[in-house]
């Protein structure tokens, strides 16, 4: 179907615009001018309404959303309505228009239904939701100057948006009334909005709230928001925005609910877009990118993102992504081409992974950061990647470049003060928020509009999670000092926080170790018997599962199974890690000595004294086959090696700025947390709603609806079973590819390169000191049963893996740096750990015998696995 719509630049023109699009529809639209984030899918035509009808003949339907109110923004009045209607009547086109209520909407009626046309007139009742444009900003106004006993029937956007794609399709004809059907006072609509001010913005009309003939019940539909929902909504949308007449205007340091996904594959203003894998490899799904941006890198996103994401896991986080660098690109003041590089490419997905894009980081660094600063956290402190090869974009400079500055450090700061207050909020709506009635129970209208608050709410996350990244970068400057010439500076302590399942795989490996019958139970990997023996541990396994059961491995991706539903791994994992004595607690840190000058050559790794006391190896360390060369202790400090007695490990001792860099980092988990428990609501929503249309027959199986974008999920185009085979066959032809770590204009498979020879080194950055011999064991999946003394080696250890290392004796990843996840575990169970390895996974195979230095980030073979262990 083609369908036109008139004011599509409007809030509810791109958001109608982009169901329609999901339905499977053609748009044309029509505005005054374009607009940033109209879909590019939409045939866009500026103009007024001559410019419309030129246009009517040869669609299907003609929705007119231009506002009939002469007050509105971008107004055509009854004219252009008549000029519309006219049109559709002389070309025999259905016409649609939904009519705010309003002193207009009598005359409105009047005039559709003289042209003769086929019509549908929406008579709205006050529209409201967390979209604040000018009609729902008007309600507010008319709810907090009505008298306290006024009765009012609102509508929400959603609501709105959802009966006018049902009429796109629907033959019944004439007027409708469309409001939700529960009254709200306007005493009980102030307290709601406490806090709100509209002054200057005009109110409704008094509106009758008796049930009258006509209804949108009547034509069989249900709204899924009540009057009292969206007065919430109202209030959820208007934190960090203030009203106008308009529509409202958003304060980017308050940190404001997103509401509106940006379009995913905008184009630049100048240049074109291009592919960057081989035709071979190039699936729907794939981003493609400005070439005078060209550089993306996993390191920073393999842990949230670690596996082949499904499309609907696309479309909803690389939604919130956006959200997050337009959020960004207006704390740093950014305008024009890197503004929008920021916002429409930030991140990507390329074969099905998510990336960051370094280029566009580099171009404008944000306060705290530059583009050394940038390139070391992405790319690692050897790369030697060209991140402007067209040359470099033109950014603010001189005077005007200063005043940018400034005024990102002024917008940074605020944001720093708030930071934590808007987390917290965040973390107390995904609680408020959370239904308690099995979804089951709730009509398709409910199920519908609750699924595009989660998607939002999604974005919010993501949002306060890369502001958190820019607050604790930021706050974390002395510590990334402090450690770069002492690993030691990154020892035990307070990290530990950011990572979610270590503590409560330490307690229940803690039970387990200490009851020596109750392990041996445990052995047999059932956890039930282990259960009824002892309460105690029922007890902790369940508070457990209530604490962490909505993370587990691959959990940003929808289709995946939290730890709630598979609790067996969260029992593995404490199994396993119980098969290892209890790390010593640390010792009390000494008071740090003076600071002196650095002399003019530093040693190739820390002196005795400073490595000693936090080098805790494995306890089944494996004693080499031949002695190691030892350096010339006459001219080199003394280097610790697997032969010397372990000290305990020392608890770091931590600077007012380091726990300000740690709290900014706490925060920021809460954050990835919260946005975990929402990322679950909604996988929970959609495999209900995807149970619903396989039991009539729209669908085949419950995961089709993971294959679906949420627009597309929710309205169904024709074609829904030919998308959903033709992106589930990019996917699985994907299975078995290694994604390169970064992408530098174009991709390519990593080749997988092993057995590596004995006496290579691989290297890495050191970020948990030790040195530790054994054999090696890739993790590829959260069930893996890792060994006690083994050397596990992860691409990027995720919330999963994580749960796993607590019998490692030493930890190796691909991607990383000293804050991941995989460092922040390996310094808490005293293990030395190297990180950024890049290809680490891939050159060693399951056997291959290894030293992993902690301190240097050498990883040295010292002989290869053998081939009925590789295989």
């Amino acid at each position: 179907m083609r369908v036109l719509i008139s004011g599509v630049t409007s809030d509810l023109g791109r958001a109608f615009a982009r169901a329609v699009l999901g339905a499977g529809h053609e748009v044309v639209g029509v505005g005054a001018s374009a607009h940033r984030d109209l879909p590019a899918e939409v045939a866009f035509h500026a103009g007024d309404a001559a410019t419309a009808e030129s246009l009517v003949a040869g669609t299907d339907v003609v929705v007119h959303l231009s506002p009939v109110d002469r007050e509105a923004p971008e107004s055509g009045g009854i004219p252009a309505l008549r000029r519309m209607a006219t049109a559709a009547a002389r070309h025999g086109i259905r016409f649609v228009t939904p009519i705010a209520h309003g002193p207009d909407a009598a005359d409105a009626d009047r005039v559709v239904r003289d042209t003769g046309t086929r019509h549908v007139v929406v008579r709205s009742a006050p529209l409201g939701g967390r979209v604040l444009d000018w009609q729902a900003c008007r309600t507010v106004a008319t709810l907090l100057s009505s008298p306290k006993d006024t009765q009012w029937r609102l509508l929400h956007t959603d609501d709105l948006i959802r009966f006018l794609l049902y009429t796109l399709t629907s033959d019944r004809t004439g007027v409708v009334a469309l409001a939700a059907q529960d009254i709200v006072l306007a005493g009980a609509a102030r307290e709601v909005l406490r806090g709100a001010s509209a002054r200057g913005i005009p109110s409704w009309p008094m509106m009758s709230t008796s049930d009258r003939k006509g209804t949108a019940r009547d034509w069989g539909f249900e709204c899924g928001w009540t009057s009292a929902d969206v007065l919430v909504d109202l209030a959820r949308g208007m934190r960090g925005r203030t009203l106008t007449k308009d529509g409202a205007k958003e304060d980017v340091t308050r940190l404001p609910i997103p509401t509106e996904p940006l379009p995913r594959r905008r184009p630049p203003e100048e240049g074109t877009l291009v592919s960057v894998a081989l035709p071979s490899m190039a699936v729907e799904c794939d981003d493609r990118i400005d070439a005078r941006y060209p550089v993306f890198s996993a390191s920073q996103t393999a842990e949230l993102f670690p596996s082949r994401l499904t499309p609907l896991s696309i479309d909803v986080h690389l939604a919130g992504l956006r959200a997050a660098g337009r959020a960004l690109a207006r704390i740093a003041g950014l305008t024009g081409a890197v503004a929008d590089e920021w916002e429409s490419r930030g991140h990507a997905v390329f074969g099905h992974h998510v990336y960051a894009g370094v280029s566009s980081a580099a171009a404008a660094p944000l306060p705290g950061w530059t583009e050394r600063t940038v390139t070391e956290q992405h790319l690692g402190p050897r790369a030697d990647v060209d991140l402007f090869p067209d040359g470099r974009p033109s950014v603010p400079s001189g005077l005007r470049g200063i005043a940018t500055r400034m005024g990102a450090r002024a917008r940074f700061l605020r944001i720093a003060r708030r930071y934590r207050a808007a987390v917290r909020g965040f973390a107390a709506a995904v609680e408020a928020e959370r239904l308690d009635e099995g979804l089951a129970a709730l009509p398709d209208a409910v199920l519908a509009v609750r699924a595009r608050l989660l998607a939002d709410r999604l974005a919010e996350g993501w949002t306060l999670t890369q502001v958190g990244v820019l607050v604790a970068h930021a706050a974390a400057g002395p510590l990334r000092r402090r450690a770069k010439g002492d690993v030691a500076a990154l020892g035990r302590g307070a990290d530990i926080v950011h990572e979610p399942t270590f503590a409560a795989i330490a307690e229940l490996a803690g039970l387990l170790r200490a009851d020596e019958d109750l392990r041996a139970l445990a052995e047999w990997g059932d956890p039930e018997p282990v259960r009824q023996k002892s309460p105690e541990f029922a007890k902790a396994f369940d508070d457990a599962l209530a604490r962490i059961g909505h993370r587990g491995p691959n959990e940003t991706e929808l289709s995946a199974a939290p730890f709630a539903e598979r609790p067996e791994l969260v029992f593995l994992a404490a199994l396993s890690a119980s098969r290892k004595p209890e790390p010593e607690p640390p010792a009390p840190a000494a008071e740090p000595a003076p600071e002196t000058p650095e002399p003019a050559e530093t040693p190739a790794w820390p002196t005795e004294a400073a490595t000693r006391t936090d080098f805790v190896p494995s306890p089944t360390r494996r004693e080499p086959d031949d002695a190691v060369e030892e350096p010339d202790t006459a001219t080199e400090p003394t280097r610790p090696t697997p032969d010397e007695p372990a000290a305990p490990a020392q608890k770091a001792k931590r600077r007012f700025v380091e726990k300000l860099a740690i709290a900014g980092q706490r925060q920021q988990e809460l954050a990835v947390d919260a946005t975990i428990r929402y990322t679950g609501e909604l996988r929970r929503l959609v495999r209900e709603w995807g149970r619903r249309q396989v039991h009539a027959g729209r669908l085949v199986d419950v995961d089709d609806a993971f294959y679906l974008t949420l627009d597309e999920l929710l309205a169904l185009p024709a074609d829904a079973l030919n998308r959903v085979e033709r992106r589930r066959d990019d996917r699985e032809r994907l299975a078995g590819v290694r994604m390169p770590a970064v992408v530098t204009g174009s991709w390519r498979p990593e080749v997988v390169d092993y057995p590596t020879p004995e006496g290579k080194q691989l290297h890495g950055i050191g970020v948990s000191a030790g040195v530790v011999e054994g054999p090696v064991r890739v993790l590829t999946d959260a069930r893996a049963d890792v060994e006690l003394g083994d050397v596990v080696v992860v691409r990027a250890a995720d919330v999963g893996h994580a749960a796993v290392l607590g019998a490692a004796g030493a930890i190796v990843t691909d991607l990383g740096g000293p804050l991941s996840r995989a460092a922040v575990v390996a310094r808490e169970l005293g293990v030395p750990c190297v990180t950024g390895t890049r290809d680490a996974s891939a050159r060693l195979a399951r056997g291959t015998l290894v030293r992993v230095d902690g301190v240097t980030g050498d990883v040295t073979v010292l002989s290869p696995a053998p081939a009925s262990v590789r295989a």
